[in-house]
């Protein structure tokens, strides 16, 4: 060292390194995640982490990057210099590699006390002839009165003068349980959302194969139902918002309820994370929530004179007036998740039961009348929701229920004679209610003049000439005698006969006649003549039939 040199120092108040390096980050996770926001902002292309756990007594941490590294007078300057504002001394906020900088209050450096007590820290930069190694002692911090404290350290000659990065070991460890590496990763992945191809994170334990990190990672134990992306969201809003172009990120929902660390919507700032998952405040539909996750982007807010976001990276200031109105319109972006997710899940559900049972349950429920709708869809949940009817029984039973309820169901459960059913049911399917009913009319008025022979150019005529007690036809021919075998008096025959005429008469000039005088639609429109006023027609028409059917030719 030069002797004109300054050496290292560390200025410092012990209650703050306690209060900001063991408690703010006590939990692995976050402190690694320090150290990878770190290497992000030296410009570091990839990250490697080793977890050492082999020996119980003496367990590790390793982390090295590719990234800029620092020289002495950096790492003296800067570094370690607890609470430097990058924001007052990086202008541009950019690094080496045009990435935003993260960091900003200098206590990311802390984290490293949270579980290790020993911190051993190599760094060089492409060009210098020498690596910077010092270690800085936990114990050895708090127990130095003067608040200043001067790490060991030397100078160690590079064999490749292009080397460059950092290396950080981590030992003397808090932790007693072995590292979960798995967990470990999926965890710190959770952290990040800048992954891609220039910025790669593995992570490793002892001599195990690496994990590289990804982004998708934190997803994979999601069996996925649907997806959203945020631009289509704010595209579908009434909401308005002064940045909403700028948020970026993509919503999921899971076919079952998540485990309860997999919910909740993750708010990244320059692919770090903002503000835990969560919903941002919206406490209805918890139902909903436990079905959904993902992330945003809202890399803007890195860029107001007030931090946004807390020291520990968990959250957003919300009472702020710019979060406050960032709050609220990702509520509004909460409440359409809910509501289009109940949407698209019912949607899916009435798919899946058309497919398991041949039916088309939407089409099945557009064709039964409003007020057998929403008994029949309850009908049909509570059985889609019994996990103990397997494909083969759910099917039989709406097979079943679908013969009681079928579409058109008033329509069917008329029992309408065929040739009304036959000359109807297009027009009535159609809404087009008179239609249905002036068709079944002509096609019985046919029907009597084909039978009786009569003829004539009016339709009160044909039927008057066809019924009756002079009329061509004889309704009752088969109906001589009671069921005790003593005939049925004169008058009721002629009665009945009598009916069918008039009756006949009827519906020509009752229906026809008014049909013909009216505009239909506003017969439809007023109500004059309804759905109801048609099947009741034609199930007159259908006794009509009925009787003609039975009639005979007079002799």
């Amino acid at each position: 060292m030069n002797m004109n040199e300054e050496s290292l120092q560390l200025k410092f108040d012990p209650r703050t390194i306690e209060h900001l390096g063991i408690k703010m980050y006590s939990q692995l996770p976050y402190a690694l995640a320090e150290l990878v926001a770190n290497a992000y902002d030296a410009g570091a292309s990839n990250v490697i982490i080793n977890l050492n756990d082999k020996e119980s007594d003496s367990k590790s941490i390793v982390i090295s990057d590719d990234g800029d590294g620092m020289s002495y007078e950096e790492v003296r300057d800067n570094f370690l210099v607890i609470g430097r504002k990058r924001r007052d001394t990086d202008e541009s906020r950019t690094n080496s590699k045009g990435r935003k900088i993260t960091g900003k209050k200098g206590l990311g450096k802390l984290a490293l006390f949270g579980i290790g007590k020993t911190i051993t820290i190599e760094t060089t930069k492409a060009g210098e002839s020498q690596k910077t190694v010092f270690m800085l002692d936990w114990d050895s911090i708090l127990n130095e009165p003067s608040g200043v404290y001067h790490p060991t350290e030397n100078r160690v000659d590079k064999e490749n003068i292009n080397e460059k990065g950092t290396k950080i070991i981590l030992s003397r460890l808090s932790r007693v349980t072995d590292f979960d590496l798995m967990a470990t990763a999926i965890s710190l992945s959770k952290l990040f959302n800048c992954f891609d191809l220039d910025f790669n994170i593995k992570i490793a334990k002892n001599d195990d194969e690496p994990i590289l990190l990804t982004r998708e990672m934190k997803y994979n134990e999601i069996e996925k139902e649907f997806e959203w992306d945020i631009q289509e969201i704010v595209s579908e809003l009434k909401a308005d918002y002064k940045y909403k172009t700028e948020l970026k990120g993509t919503i999921i929902s899971s076919k079952k309820p998540m485990r309860q660390d997999l919910r909740g919507i993750i708010l990244y700032v320059n692919g770090r994370l903002a503000n835990i998952p969560g919903f941002f405040g919206v406490s209805e539909a918890g139902h909903t929530f436990s079905y959904i996750s993902g992330w945003i982007d809202a890399d803007y807010l890195d860029e107001f004179d007030k931090d946004l976001i807390s020291t520990d990276r968990q959250s957003i200031s919300w009472d702020l007036p710019e979060a406050e109105e960032l709050q609220n319109y990702l509520q509004s972006i909460v409440r359409f998740l809910v509501k289009d997710w109940s949407s698209k899940r019912k949607k899916a559900k009435e798919d899946n039961n058309t497919q398991k049972t041949g039916i088309n349950i939407s089409e099945w429920y557009d064709k039964v009348p409003d007020s057998v709708r929403p008994k029949l869809k309850i009908v049909i949940d509570k059985i889609a929701d019994k996990p103990e009817i397997d494909d083969t029984d759910f099917s039989a039973v709406i097979h079943n229920v679908y013969d009681l309820i079928p579409p058109y169901t008033y329509y069917h459960y008329r029992f309408l004679h065929e040739q009304v059913q036959d000359s109807a049911e297009t027009y009535y399917k159609a809404k087009n209610y008179y239609e249905a009913f002036q068709e079944a009319m002509k096609r019985y008025k046919n029907a009597v003049k084909d039978k009786s022979g009569v003829s004539g150019t009016e339709d009160r005529d044909i039927v008057s000439n066809a019924f009756g007690k002079n009329g061509a036809l004889k309704t009752t021919a088969n109906y001589k005698n009671r069921p005790n075998g003593q005939p049925f008096a004169k008058k009721t025959l002629e009665n009945i006969e009598e009916g069918q005429q008039f009756l006949s008469m009827g519906v020509v000039c009752g229906g026809r006649n008014v049909v013909s005088h009216e505009e239909i639609a506003d017969l439809r429109d007023s109500k004059l003549f309804t759905e109801k006023d048609c099947l009741d027609l034609l199930s007159l028409l259908s006794h009509l039939f009925k009787r003609l059917d039975e009639s005979k030719k007079k002799k």
